[in-house]
């Protein structure tokens, strides 16, 4: 159980590395993130959870490449053993499209505005069943 903990978490932290090298087009490369932390969308003091686009896996059938948007959202109101809030990551379908990404994650951004984990997922689902890319 360690071995898949330590795992996950390196996987992670390449996906926040990765998601910090891409910037949206839209914004010029400035990256505009007001929220500092840097942590993968997870809530920070006085503000919302704010999803990010990550490079995924190529597509086994084509190797093109695929993007999706995630963002970790608070579980509940407890905390780990180490006083951090339990988060969980909710993300959306992947796309060959990076731009229709970037709109998954900001229709997951604004979801996520009143930190409802339930909404969020309830979008993440539907973006899923929605996906006929």
């Amino acid at each position: 159980a360690l071995a898949v903990a330590v795992a996950v978490e390196a996987e992670a932290a390449l996906a926040v590395k990765v998601a910090a090298s891409r910037a949206p087009p839209s914004q010029g490369g400035g990256g505009g993130d007001s929220g500092g932390g840097g942590s993968s969308g997870a809530p920070v003091e006085g503000g919302p959870p704010k999803a990010e686009v990550v490079e995924s896996k190529a597509r086994q059938s084509t190797g093109e490449k695929t993007w999706r948007a995630e963002i970790n959202m608070p579980k509940n109101d407890r905390f780990n053993y180490d006083g951090r809030a339990r988060t969980m990551c909710v993300r959306g379908p992947l796309r060959i499209d990076r731009d229709q990404a970037y709109k998954d994650a900001e229709d997951i951004t604004e979801a996520a505005r009143d930190c409802d984990t339930a909404k969020v997922k309830a979008l993440a689902r539907k973006l899923l069943s929605n996906n006929v890319s």
